[in-house]
C-alpha cells in the first residue's frame, strides 16, 4: 500500500511491505530507507529506534497523522488527490485507488489552465486530472490500464512562472 505525506515542506512516499509487523520503505527524492516499527499501531507504545526502546505515541486525524517520537511531536499531513499540486515535486495523486483510462498528455507537453492530463476510473466514475495552471508535464508515471492505489504520484508539473 502507497502513502504520500508532507512534512516540513517535503514530500514522503511510504510503501508497507507488511502490516504485522509493520515494514515499509519511506522514499523522499531519490533516497529511500526500510523502516520496520515492529508492532507500531495506533495509541502509545514502545518501539525500538536506533537500538534504543523509546515511548512513541500515534494518533491518525483527518488530514493526516500526529507521531510523538521520544519525546518529539511531528504531524504529518496527507496530500491531497486529484489536481491539486504539491510544494516539492508539483506533482499530482491519485484521488483514490483505480485504474487510468486515459494519458492525454506526453512528457514535455506545454499546457493550459484546467487542460485534462489524465483521466482515471474509480467506483464506476471517471475522475479527470487537469491542469492548475499553464505549464509543463514534466515526467509522467502511469501508463493507460494501470491500477494505483490512492495517494500515487501520477506525474511531474512545473507551472508557469
Amino acid at each position: 500500500m502507497r502513502q504520500q505525506f508532507k512534512w516540513n515542506g517535503k514530500r514522503f512516499q511510504v510503501d508497507l511491505t507488511q502490516r504485522k509487523p509493520l515494514q515499509g520503505v519511506i522514499t523522499e527524492d531519490e533516497t529511500t530507507r526500510p523502516f520496520d516499527l515492529g508492532a507500531l499501531k495506533e495509541g502509545a507504545g514502545r518501539v525500538a529506534v536506533n537500538g534504543r526502546n523509546v515511548p512513541y505515541f500515534v494518533k491518525a486525524v483527518a488530514g493526516g497523522v500526529w507521531v510523538t517520537l521520544d519525546g518529539e511531536t511531528f504531524y504529518f499531513e496527507k496530500t491531497k488527490g486529484g489536481a491539486g499540486a504539491d510544494d516539492q515535486h508539483d506533482g499530482f495523486a491519485a484521488p483514490m485507488p483505480g485504474k487510468v483510462l486515459q494519458v492525454a498528455v506526453a512528457q514535455g507537453d506545454q499546457v493550459s489552465a484546467g487542460q485534462v492530463l489524465m483521466v482515471m476510473e474509480a467506483m464506476k466514475m471517471e475522475h479527470r486530472i487537469e491542469a492548475p495552471s499553464a505549464g509543463t508535464v514534466t515526467k509522467i508515471h502511469f501508463v493507460a490500464g494501470d491500477l494505483v492505489d490512492h495517494g500515487a504520484h501520477l506525474l511531474d508539473f512545473e507551472a508557469e512562472a
